[in-house]
């Protein structure tokens, strides 16, 4: 008998510890601040978030977002208007059984330009010249840009210094090619494109996030074609040279008669240009 009283003495106390310890941890929570009347929850960045797993915006957050006129900072993110201005355009989700190329397409579209949206507007090619290569960024151990374009795109040409990553292997090849997961990455795809923008430079971004890198991910919103049509130097396996402002992707039909026209421009030597930018060896 003083046996089974002493066992359930014991049971008892330990259950009024439990709930002691349970009544803390419910008081040291602090006490959630009441939304105001009519407010809504501002779409999340992913510079906000901090470290940890993105969290893409939910419907309302992204509708409420379009609705919204760009900013002259998100403007000025996005390079030389009007080319490179992306467009705010949703179109309701198509759920029918049977759906047409079209619908497809514009399924996929609205999904690349919520993750645009969130992850892609960073930084514009003309901005990111200056810091690359008249801040002399490339030197700089704890800057690295990261080129998301597939491997034939990187072989025609490429930005100095920059360092490919295929965008469907990135989970498995950043760890290799970035393995730092705290200092500033710049991601760059071809973007460009009113609709879309950089779009392979936001989903590397979500994608990193995910992983838990912790720095800067900055995306070049205008991309690889921002570069090109603004004049800015690339290279290839024949060396450094610029592009033609306009002469980027022309159709093969205009080809002939845009030589005519660009050949008397492109006359001064490439090492011209490379000792203009301090460039000595790559």
């Amino acid at each position: 008998m003083v046996k089974f009283r002493t066992r359930a003495g014991v049971a008892i106390v330990a259950l009024f510890v439990a709930v002691l310890f349970a009544a803390s941890l419910a008081f040291a929570q602090p006490a959630a601040k009441p939304a105001k009347p009519g407010a809504t929850t501002a779409p999340p960045t992913a510079q906000a978030q901090g470290v940890g797993p993105s969290k893409d915006w939910t419907d309302q957050q992204l509708q409420d977002f379009v609705k919204k006129p760009w900013t002259q900072e998100e403007l000025n993110k996005m390079g030389r208007p009007p080319r490179y201005i992306l467009n705010k355009t949703i179109h309701p989700r198509a759920t029918d059984a049977n759906l047409t190329p079209k619908q497809l397409y514009e399924n996929g579209e609205n999904r690349h330009r919520a993750l645009m949206f969130q992850y892609g507007i960073g930084i514009s090619a003309k901005d990111f010249y200056k810091l690359w290569f008249e801040q002399e960024g490339y030197k700089d151990p704890k800057i690295k840009l990261l080129d998301l374009r597939q491997e034939s795109e990187f072989q025609e040409a490429r930005i100095p210094g920059s360092i490919r990553v295929d965008t469907g292997l990135a989970y498995w090849q950043l760890p290799g090619k970035a393995p730092d997961s705290t200092i500033t990455y710049y991601l760059l795809c071809k973007g460009g494109t009113p609709e879309n923008g950089g779009s392979r430079g936001a989903i590397v971004a979500k994608k990193m996030i995910d992983m838990g890198y912790s720095g800067k991910l900055i995306n070049i919103t205008d991309g690889f074609r921002g570069w090109l049509e603004d004049g800015f130097p690339v290279m290839n396996q024949h060396g450094l040279f610029t592009l033609v402002p306009g002469s980027f992707q022309v159709p093969e039909k205009d080809a002939a008669a845009m030589e005519k026209q660009v050949t008397p421009v492109v006359a001064p030597m490439v090492m011209e240009e490379a000792k203009k930018l301090n460039i000595k060896d790559w």
